[in-house]
């Protein structure tokens, strides 16, 4: 990807993640903190890794799927480096609890990010509005000059942002946050970016 055009690659994403926002599927390549003890070496993802993080988004989503077919449909999860994000709003209390509980259950987790909240059920016009400030947000890190988008995951959850990935500086980071703090709709940008200059 590093050698298509950016404006080429902005077109990529967009049109991808259209297709995914009106299909309902989960994209392989889509943009919570510290679980380890130290960060690792900031680097783009190999392909086995993100194989990996994409079965395990899979996992997640089909024991949720088992529990409630409603819970599923509420709640996102997105892996990255074994550590799984979960966000949404839930229309029952004790899915907060349970989705992380089985979330945990599945073979290959090192962590678990929960951001799941419990409250009125997303509005048809906010998932909307959510997979709009996704799509926007991907395409902005695309184009933006000395950052390296495809290292960041993002996802919405009414009106909040949440990326997840690596940054070659803490400069890198700053840049991208500042870029995604100035879309319109956003509400809040929630950080889990590692830097390679961060110290342990």
């Amino acid at each position: 990807m590093r050698f298509l055009s950016k404006s080429l690659v902005a077109a990529s994403v967009v049109a991808a993640s259209a297709i995914f926002t009106m299909t309902g599927c989960v994209p392989v390549l889509v943009g919570g903190g510290m679980v380890g003890g130290g960060y690792l070496v900031a680097r783009d993802k190999d392909m086995g890794e993100t194989i990996a993080d994409s079965k395990l988004d899979t996992l997640v989503k089909n024991r949720l799927y088992k529990v409630d077919h409603k819970l599923f449909s509420e709640v996102s999860a997105v892996a990255n480096e074994g550590i799984v994000l979960l966000t949404g709003v839930v229309s029952n209390s004790e899915w907060v609890a349970i989705a992380e509980r089985e979330t945990w259950a599945v073979r290959g987790v090192k962590g678990v990010r929960n951001y799941v909240r419990h409250g009125e059920e997303l509005t048809s016009g906010q998932v909307a509005k959510d997979g709009w400030i996704t799509t926007k947000c991907k395409t902005t890190l695309t184009v933006t000059k000395d950052v390296r988008s495809v290292n960041y995951k993002i996802k919405t959850a009414d009106s909040v942002v949440y990326i997840m990935g690596i940054a070659q500086t803490k400069q890198e980071r700053i840049t991208v946050l500042t870029a995604l703090k100035q879309i319109s709709g956003v509400k809040k940008v929630v950080s889990f970016i590692k830097a390679t200059d961060d110290k342990a």
